[in-house]
């Protein structure tokens, strides 16, 4: 499992617009950016990106997130695989902490 602090500074470190970009082709409007949905067919744009929230959305098909959820829907990779890829593109040094899953407060006999 990879710690917060590593998924934060990848995100913090990842240009959204500039990456997002490498795949739509986007127009400024406002404090954003839109274009055509890199995931279903549209002729009038409905993705738009914030680079001050650091998030997207089409608000044809719903689709929204950040840069993890962005990455994993355009290359169908895995979540640990796209914090691989954005780490690798952003130089940072992926960092894990043991995964403990939760004891059940139930008690059995």
């Amino acid at each position: 499992m990879f710690s917060d602090n590593t998924l934060k500074e990848i995100l913090d470190r990842t240009d959204l617009v500039e990456l997002i970009g490498e795949y739509v082709q986007l127009k400024k409007s406002g404090q954003g950016y839109q274009g055509l949905c890199p995931f279903h067919a549209e002729k009038t744009p409905s993705f738009h990106v914030s680079p001050l929230k650091g998030i997207f959305r089409c608000f044809g098909c719903d689709k929204g997130g950040n840069a993890f959820h962005f990455i994993r829907g355009i290359e169908g990779l895995s979540f640990p695989e796209s914090v691989e890829r954005l780490a690798n593109r952003t130089g940072v040094k992926l960092e894990t902490v043991p995964y403990f899953k939760k004891k059940s407060s139930r008690a059995f006999p």
